[in-house]
């Protein structure tokens, strides 16, 4: 598959041409090593969902985290109101990921 020019989401590095990032995802995992917070704030298309990604398939590479993707977006704002709606949800949205991930031994209950 050719490489090309990707200005719509997520790049892929295999797929798409993409400013080397690997300095600042190691950057970013010595925050995470450390126990640090850190914030991504950047316009539309200056790389924050590539950034994320990267960052999670290395720190799931390591064996000693596991980066997960959700979102809250989809939450409507009553949810958020009551406490056991909110971890229903939550938990409902964790094991859509766990799902996803194919990490079923994480859907099991004790």
């Amino acid at each position: 598959m050719q490489k090309e020019f990707n200005d719509t989401g997520l790049c892929v590095p295999h797929r798409h041409y993409m400013v080397d990032i690997s300095a600042k995802i190691e950057k970013i995992s010595e925050l995470v090593a450390k126990g640090k917070y850190f914030t991504i704030n950047r316009p539309r298309q200056f790389g924050k969902t590539t950034t994320l990604s990267q960052l999670a398939r290395q720190l799931n590479q390591r064996g000693d985290y596991l980066a997960l993707s959700i979102s809250f977006e989809g939450i409507d704002s009553e949810t958020y109101q009551y406490q056991d709606r909110f971890i229903a949800t939550f938990l409902d949205i964790l094991a859509h990921e766990f799902d996803y991930l194919k990490l079923h031994e994480l859907l099991k209950t004790a």
